[in-house]
């Protein structure tokens, strides 16, 4: 996507006039409700970049609602999906609703990778351009890696170090593919710095393909699905305070059986179960195929 820049008519100026007429004043009201407002307004006004249709608007499927309304309600969520699923546009989606209508929010976004970093950042960028004039925040900074609002909401996005958001003040951090930041011991340095930035009641989202049995991801996914407390009663959230979603690929329309056989026959066995089935494969070498142990479980 072709880079826009503050001067483009598709950026609000900073702190721009506009005069509001009956139903604009509405859909504002629903946008502004913080239990339904990011769901109503990515299905009323986002629009994505189909790699075949072009612009379209965002129609979220079931479960993609079911993720939204994930990290919309709890503070700290963590989500599994397989790949290709639209969980980096409901998460652009879900973040851009926060920095215009949550004044004065510092948002990160981690990935893996500067690309997938850039990604993420280009569709938050693409959601903002194609909005309707009179819904967008002002801007006062707009950067490849960087969006400044007139409400003091930031979005920035780099890649997942030892020391990223370290020192700094987040109100929401959204980690991308965190299963896959390499080498493993870095995303248990990131995490340890980042801890104590989210105990001052900042929000986290964690979304990822699985990857090894043993990483950071899949310990807090773990972490989270253990939700028994003390008593022996059963919890909505985990042992670390996560609450956990996860989506099959059946759920996507268009996916079936002879689709799954035919993406198995392209990947093999074990990158189907990891990137499709989302399966943790095991991170050591072992007698018995991962897949078989797997299934055993």
């Amino acid at each position: 996507m072709a880079y826009v820049s503050l001067d483009s008519d598709q950026i609000k100026k900073a702190h721009k006039k506009h005069k509001y007429n009956k139903t604009q004043v509405e859909q504002l009201e629903k946008c502004m409700d913080p239990k339904t407002g990011p769901l109503f307004f990515m299905k009323t006004f986002m629009k994505i970049q189909h790699p075949v249709k072009g612009s379209i608007p965002l129609v979220p499927f079931p479960y993609q609602e079911r993720l939204i309304a994930s990290y919309n309600d709890h503070r700290f969520s963590i989500a599994m999906l397989p790949r290709q699923t639209g969980k980096t546009t409901c998460a652009s989606g879900f973040l851009i609703w926060y920095a215009m209508f949550r004044p004065d929010s510092q948002i990160l976004i981690a990935a893996h990778k500067y690309a997938g970093a850039s990604d993420i950042m280009s569709r938050v960028r693409y959601a903002y351009e194609m909005l309707p004039s009179w819904i967008k925040a002002g801007v006062t900074q707009y950067n490849r890696n960087s969006i400044e609002f007139d409400n003091g909401s930031k979005i920035s996005a780099t890649t997942t170090t030892e020391n990223t958001g370290r020192g700094m003040s987040l109100t929401l951090v959204y980690c991308d593919e965190f299963a896959f930041v390499q080498p493993p011991e870095k995303a248990k340095e990131f995490w340890t710095s980042l801890s104590p930035t989210l105990s001052t009641g900042g929000k986290c989202m964690i979304t990822s393909t699985p990857n090894s049995d043993e990483d950071q991801f899949a310990l807090i996914w773990k972490q989270a699905n253990k939700c028994i407390n003390a008593q022996g009663e059963e919890t909505e959230l985990g042992v670390n305070g996560f609450k956990s979603f996860r989506s099959y690929w059946h759920e996507q329309p268009g996916r079936d059986d002879k689709w799954a056989e035919e993406i198995k026959a392209q990947l093999g066995d074990d990158r189907f179960a990891r990137e499709i089935g989302c399966e943790f494969l095991i991170a050591d070498e072992t007698l018995i195929n991962p897949n078989t142990l797997i299934m055993l479980e």
